[in-house]
Parts: C-alpha cells; sequence; structure tokens
C-alpha cells in the first residue's frame, strides 16, 4: 500500500513537472518566433539602410536621413523637410544613438499617420532610418508559425490521456481492493451461520452422549447440510476470486453450447418435474462456439438453479438461443412471482439475497448470478435481467466475439 501510495505520488511530480515544461517550452517558442521574425524585418530594412548610402535601397521603402541631433536633413516622401518634427525623440532614434542600432514594431507617423515599422542605423554623425507601412503584406509575414503551438498541444493532449488512462487504472485497482474487502467481510458472515450451526450441533452430540439414535443421525444430517453449503460457498467465491483476477485463460477449444444445456436439461428435468415447472429448451441442435465448457456450464447451471430455488408458482421455464453476427444471445424465462422493480439492478450483486432467511434454508450462497454476470464478461458480453411480461422473470445472456453458428 506504501510503495502504491509512494508511486503514485512520483506520478503526480512527474505529471505536473511535463505539464510546466511544455508549457514553458510553448511561451518560450512563442516569444523566440516572435523576436526570430521581427529580427528579420529589421536585418532586411539594416541592409536597406547601408544600401542607400551606396545608392542602392529599395524603391519601395521609406528611407528618412537624420543628424544626431534629431534634425530631418532628408525623406524619400516628403519632399519640404521644415515640416517635419524633431525626430530624436523617436524610440528607434534613441536606440540607434545607443546601440548603433534599433527598431519600432509598429508606430503612426507623425507625418502622414500612417502606421510603419521603423529600424534606424547611426553612420558617424548621421542616422539612416527605413520603414515600411503596416500592410497586410508586412501582417503577413510577422504571422507566427504556430507548428510548435500545435506540438504544444499535442503534447498535453498526450499528458491528459496518460493521466486519464492512469486514473482509471487506479479507480479499477482500488475497485477491486474494494470488492475484494467486501467479498471478504460478506464471506466471513455467510461462513459464520453453517459453522456456528454446525459446532452447535456437534456440541450437544460430544455433551450428551447417551443422545438416541435417531437424533443423533438428524444432527449428523444437519451438520452435513451446512458443510455442503460451506462447500459450495468456497467453491462459488474461488471461481469469482479467479474471474475477478483473470486467473482463467480462454482455451480456444470448440464446443457446443446446446450440448451444454441439454445436460443440464436431464440433470435437473426431475427437479422442475417435482415443482410442475414445465421446461422448454428452444434452442437449435448446435451451438457451437470457442471458449471453456466449464465456464459455460456454470453460467448455465446457476440460472437454472436460480429458476428452481426461487421462480413460485411458475409454470414453465423457457430457454431461448440466437445470434446477432457474432453475438450469442440466450434467454431464460419463467413465469413465476418475478423480481420487484426496485430490486432487479441488484440481483448480480454478490451475496444479495430478495428473500434471506429462504435463500439460506434452501442452501444457497448468494453468489450464483453474480458469477453469471462474471463469466459473461468474461466473454465479452453481458447479463441483465427485466421482468417477464406476463409475470415472472427474464434473464438475457451476451456471448461476444466468438462464432455463433446457429444451424
Amino acid at each position: 500500500m506504501k510503495q502504491t501510495r509512494f508511486t503514485n505520488k512520483i506520478f503526480i511530480l512527474a505529471t505536473i513537472l511535463a505539464i510546466l515544461s511544455t508549457l514553458f517550452f510553448g511561451i518560450y517558442e512563442y516569444r523566440r518566433e516572435q523576436s526570430f521574425r521581427v529580427d528579420i524585418l529589421h536585418s532586411r530594412l539594416q541592409l536597406n539602410n547601408y544600401n542607400y548610402l551606396d545608392n542602392k535601397a529599395e524603391p519601395n521603402i521609406r528611407v528618412t536621413v537624420v543628424d544626431t541631433l534629431g534634425n530631418v536633413l532628408f525623406d524619400t516622401e516628403e519632399k519640404d523637410i521644415s515640416r517635419m518634427d524633431n525626430h530624436l525623440k523617436r524610440d528607434e532614434i534613441q536606440a540607434a544613438l545607443r546601440h548603433t542600432s534599433g527598431y519600432v514594431i509598429k508606430r503612426a507617423s507623425e507625418t502622414n499617420g500612417e502606421k510603419y515599422f521603423y529600424s534606424a542605423t547611426l553612420f558617424g554623425d548621421k542616422i539612416v532610418r527605413s520603414s515600411v507601412p503596416y500592410s497586410a503584406e508586412l501582417t503577413s509575414s510577422l504571422v507566427h508559425d504556430y507548428t510548435f503551438l500545435y506540438y504544444t498541444v499535442s503534447i498535453l493532449a498526450l499528458i491528459a490521456i496518460a493521466v486519464y488512462f492512469r486514473y482509471r487504472y487506479e479507480h479499477s485497482e482500488r475497485e477491486k481492493q474494494r470488492i475484494k474487502r467486501q467479498l471478504t467481510e460478506n464471506a466471513a458472515h455467510e461462513l459464520k451461520t453453517p459453522a456456528t450451526t454446525i459446532e452447535g450441533y456437534l456440541e450437544t452430540l460430544v455433551n450428551n452422549p447417551e443422545i438416541s439414535e435417531p437424533k443423533r443421525k438428524d444432527f449428523l444430517e444437519k451438520c452435513y447440510a451446512q458443510s455442503l453449503r460451506m462447500s459450495r460457498l468456497l467453491s462459488d467465491m474461488s471461481t469469482l476470486t479467479r474471474l475477478d483476477e483473470a486467473n482463467i485463460a480462454r482455451p480456444q477449444t470448440l464446443i457446443d453450447a446446446a450440448q451444454i444445456i441439454r445436460q443440464i436439461q436431464d440433470e435437473t428435468m426431475d427437479k422442475f418435474e417435482n415443482q410442475h415447472i414445465e421446461l422448454q429448451i428452444q434452442i437449435p441442435s448446435s451451438l457451437p462456439m470457442t471458449g471453456d465448457s466449464s465456464l459455460l456450464y456454470s453460467l448455465f447451471r446457476n440460472i437454472f438453479s436460480n429458476t428452481l430455488a426461487y421462480a413460485t408458482n411458475a409454470t414453465f421455464f423457457r430457454v431461448e438461443a440466437t445470434s446477432m453476427g457474432n453475438i450469442l444471445i440466450f434467454r431464460f424465462i419463467d413465469n413465476g412471482v418475478g423480481v420487484p422493480s426496485e430490486q432487479l439492478p441488484h440481483i448480480f450483486e454478490r451475496f444479495y439475497r430478495i428473500d434471506k432467511g429462504r435463500s439460506r434454508r434452501l442452501g444457497g450462497t448468494g453468489l450464483g448470478l453474480a458469477i453469471v454476470k462474471n463469466i459473461a464478461i468474461r466473454y465479452g458480453g453481458s447479463a441483465t435481467a427485466f421482468p417477464t411480461p406476463k409475470g415472472g422473470l427474464t434473464i438475457e445472456v451476451k456471448i461476444i466475439d466468438f462464432p455463433a453458428n446457429l444451424k
């Protein structure tokens, strides 16, 4: 448990560091990309400043020449330079005086009001400044390449997916631990009753050696019945535990589900007749599929046994089988008293009993339908229950991903 908590802390820390690193990388790349594109344009205009001295300046780039005091000496777009204000306090001019070059990304010209990108270079006692208007072309050239942003978002998405699956895994593990604890607690409670009963009968026999033979035999038979109940309970618990932990492999053996159902029909026919329940097996002659015959037997037998024990006043029990592609669908239908609607969602829970007293008297473990559901899930399917239209209970079992060639 401590190891798990330590691992979780390490995972959370690593996730936080990964998210922060990705965010910092994204911010850094955004700023670097912005600086890179501005530097490209600045370098182009700087080159134009040098070319101006050699009379090779680009004709479509505005050039302004000022002295170190900020007085305008020349401007390619303004013929009357006397109308132009002193440029000494302009940011690009101040930067050029301090660092020999400087730029301003976007500022409105005080001469014509148009917005420009300015780049100035100091040459001795004068400053040459090139500027280009903020046209659609310039704006496009300064648009960031968002590839890094897509990369950052992708990394964050992968981290989110990893966190999600880690959470699902942890939740699944916690749920398994909870189920195990609940199974242990319920098992202890369920085992206590037969164990106490056996102890009481045996204690009576030991302390009363003169007890009559019929009474002795009756006590021993009751002890035997309780021991069988304990054995069934332990067997069912073992099956559920193995199913939960996925220790039961899926043999790729071809089996016939119809044959298994008819075997159970033969085994339980007398019991159904004794309870005046007509057993109706309406399935194809063959239901070939790949799986484990012992698991399928356990699934079907538990449903038959559940019907025998709890389908009070039923006059028939019908088994149907259909297919939808690679899905086998089995329906087990009776017309007994049924199950109250508020209890239907719980009948597949472990140790859940509708009539607790009656279930124990009949030797039920409270795990039969839980085993049915777990085996169905093991085969990629499901087990559900709903009322029979004219009264009773219908259990539907779906088994998926196996051949369902009905004949």
